[in-house]
């Protein structure tokens, strides 16, 4: 189901034990970048502090960084095979984290699109 659900969303950035991944319907990427995990750190304390305009900001940054990590040519057969195994390795406690940041993503989603 989790898996579903992310292959029918855009991409965005999800943190998983530590590393950040770009995750969506056309991505399943490790993400590398430290410019684009600063971009998730301060999404995620903007957030919290509910400050509207920068968490936007952050929100549309890490959107545009990861339509820029897509691969060409798209493979989906692949994207859904990484993102099978991405999720069946990761513990409960990481599974839990991951479904809370999809939701806030949904949520944001809808806000600032």
């Amino acid at each position: 189901m989790l898996q579903e659900k992310l292959l029918n969303l855009p991409g965005f950035l999800y943190e998983i034990n530590g590393m950040y991944y770009y995750l969506g319907k056309w991505i399943c990427k490790e993400c590398t970048d430290t410019d684009v995990s600063d971009c998730a750190v301060m999404y995620k304390m903007c957030r919290s502090g509910r400050e509207e305009p920068d968490t936007n900001l952050y929100f549309q940054k890490i959107r545009a960084y990861s339509d820029f990590a897509l691969e060409v040519p798209y493979n989906s057969v692949k994207v859904k095979e990484d993102i099978a195994l991405l999720i069946d390795g990761i513990s409960k406690d990481a599974l839990e984290f991951l479904k809370t940041q999809i939701l806030q993503f949904e949520e944001d989603l809808i806000k600032y699109s």
